[in-house]
């Protein structure tokens, strides 16, 4: 199996968005390669209660992917595994035009996944294609 790596220099999309809970919020940075088929996943989260440990699992989580993506897997079956992870935090979500709510980080990063790359407008809280959306 042969491994497709990306390019040196490539464009990179980032998706910041604040889940916000009682306890606090948790700031999440998601930067995919701007490709029709990404071949990395870089995570970055940020807020309270967050130790290195659960810093370095994101980044393992992350690197994983980018691999598994290089490698062929498939970017919708990545997002499908992320999809309705629950752990806190969970709750509404800020500063994504289309996901507004999530039962997890994880959770929020298969959504983006599959909502921006996927076209799966079905997961996305608003719908771009709805002629009742006024945003």
């Amino acid at each position: 199996m042969t491994r497709n790596r990306p390019p040196a220099r490539r464009k990179i999309i980032r998706q910041k968005a604040k889940i916000k809970t009682d306890q606090g919020e948790r700031t999440i940075y998601l930067d995919l390669h701007d490709d029709e088929q990404p071949l990395e996943l870089f995570v970055q989260v940020k807020g309270t209660s967050l130790d290195a440990e659960k810093i370095a699992l994101y980044n393992c989580l992350a690197c994983a992917y980018s691999l598994a993506l290089q490698y062929g897997a498939p970017l919708e079956k990545i997002g499908e595994q992320l999809l309705g992870v629950k752990v806190a935090p969970a709750g509404p979500v800020v500063g994504d035009e289309r996901i507004k709510n999530c039962q997890s980080p994880l959770d929020y990063i298969g959504r983006c996944i599959l909502v921006w790359y996927c076209g799966r407008n079905d997961l996305a809280h608003i719908n771009p294609d709805d002629p009742g959306n006024k945003t």
